[in-house]
């Protein structure tokens, strides 16, 4: 991680802290049934990585399983360490590239299909995704972020699947 640590610290600087902050989950431990519950939301990630590298999309069914390790590796550290980490900031930023780059092949997946051929269910699942998302941002702290970020997870891993199976589909 010594290129990415530099790169974090710079993104932390310019923000004013913004961009790495990030939720303080206790009482949650990685131990604790919540901090277990919401730290297992991330297999569903592995499983559609699993599922459209069997159906022959490897490229994005390994960007998905990446994605999704690493989410559960920057979460268990933020469970773990708490509040103002280093390590935590890392793992953050971490899973900002790796997310980034998953969401970025889903929509680049989307344009090649075109708006008409990107399944509602997708866009709808996809939606809800955004928004569970979003209300993370508004209660970010303890129970009400594990519960909203695990929706997260579950609704963009259910996307990504709609939309690599979409894609898979239109072009096969």
């Amino acid at each position: 991680m010594g290129l990415l640590a530099p790169l974090a610290t710079k993104l932390d600087e310019a923000t004013g802290e913004w961009a790495l902050s990030y939720a303080d989950l206790s009482p949650a431990t990685p131990t604790t049934p919540a901090g277990i519950s919401f730290l297992l939301t991330n297999i569903c990630y592995a499983f559609v990585g699993i599922k459209l590298g069997i159906q022959g999309d490897l490229f994005y069914g390994s960007l998905v399983e990446i994605a999704g390790a690493v989410s559960f590796w920057y979460h268990y550290s933020q469970l773990e360490f708490g509040q103002n980490r280093q390590e935590v900031r890392l793992a953050l930023f971490t899973d900002y590239l790796t997310a980034g780059a998953a969401l970025v092949t889903g929509g680049i997946y989307m344009v090649q299909m075109g708006v008409t051929s990107v399944p509602i269910d997708a866009l709808i699942v996809g939606a809800g995704a955004i928004v569970s998302l979003s209300l993370c941002w508004v209660w970010e702290f303890g129970y009400p972020y594990l519960v909203l970020h695990s929706i997260w997870h579950i609704l963009s891993a259910y996307t990504g699947y709609l939309i690599g199976q979409a894609h898979f589909d239109y072009f096969a």
